[in-house]
C-alpha cells in the first residue's frame, strides 16, 4: 500500500517537472492539473488503485520531463512578455 509520504513526494515531484517546462502557460497548467488530479484521488484508499494511480502519476512526471526537454531546445527564441 501507498504510504502518505509516498504521495507527498510524488507530488513534490510533478510540481519540479512542471516548474521545469520552459513556457509560461504550460507551466501553469501542469501545476494546476497535478493539483486537481491528486486533490481527486486524496480519499482514495484501495491499495490496488492506489497503485495504479502512483504508476500513472510517475509516468506523467517523465512524459513531462521529456516534453519539458523537447520543448527547450525548439522553444522560440524570443522570449515571452510574461518572462520579463
Amino acid at each position: 500500500m501507498a504510504s502518505s509520504t509516498q504521495v507527498g513526494h510524488l507530488f513534490r515531484q510533478y510540481m519540479r517537472a512542471a516548474q521545469k517546462f520552459p513556457d509560461v502557460n504550460v507551466r501553469e497548467f501542469l501545476k494546476r492539473r497535478g493539483r486537481e488530479e491528486f486533490r481527486k484521488h486524496a480519499n482514495e484508499t484501495d491499495g490496488t488503485k492506489l497503485k495504479k494511480i502512483i504508476t500513472e502519476g510517475e509516468k506523467s512526471i517523465a512524459m513531462i520531463e521529456r516534453t519539458s526537454l523537447v520543448y527547450g531546445i525548439y522553444a522560440p527564441k524570443h522570449p515571452s512578455v510574461l518572462m520579463k
